[in-house]
């Protein structure tokens, strides 16, 4: 499988709430309704608990299952639908700063979750860090072959059971974790 992981960025002057409703209310529904997507999956960013990453708004998750289903959607953003898709971007992202990363992923988990933390791996090492806490679980690895800063995105889904405790020990000890709430 390919998975796209887009990091969306908001423009300064927007708050996260207002970022979440309008990729929700209009920028989600155009783009559904624009492109041919396989998996489309929004995962918000609270700003106020990830202060390393203030503009993060979200990192949107595209899976392809194929080469060719990822090229027909790259032909669809060449299009006029691509078009209106960027203009929309200009309303409430700071697309300059967007980027996205192509992973090879095998999905460990499919387990689905309200909230996850994902991990900007610089290193091998990187994809363990957080496997040893039990109120989480790895749903991927998101290894990157073509980027020389990140060797991967490790993602985890927040058990329902998880505490606040919980979740303030692995920030105390990888306060570059990026905790997100989903949405699919």
């Amino acid at each position: 499988m390919i998975k796209a992981l887009a990091f969306i960025h908001k423009k300064s002057q927007i708050t996260d709430s207002e970022f979440e409703e309008y990729y929700e209310t209009h920028h989600a529904p155009l783009a559904q309704s624009l492109l041919n997507f396989e998996y489309y999956e929004r995962n918000y960013i609270n700003s106020n608990l990830c202060p390393l990453y203030p503009s993060l708004g979200s990192i949107s998750i595209f899976k392809y299952e194929s080469k060719k289903s990822l090229a027909i959607v790259g032909e669809q953003m060449a299009s006029n639908a691509g078009d209106t898709l960027r203009k929309d971007e200009l309303n409430f992202m700071n697309v300059e700063e967007n980027f996205h990363v192509l992973t090879n992923s095998s999905e460990i988990s499919t387990k689905t979750y309200s909230k996850k933390i994902f991990l900007i791996a610089r290193d091998k090492n990187g994809l363990k860090f957080l496997d040893k806490f039990s109120c989480i679980q790895k749903i991927s690895d998101n290894l990157i072959a073509d980027d020389k800063k990140m060797v991967a995105i490790p993602e985890y889904g927040i058990n329902a059971d998880a505490t606040i405790n919980d979740i303030e020990l692995i920030i105390d000890e990888f306060p570059q974790i990026i905790l997100a709430k989903t949405i699919s």
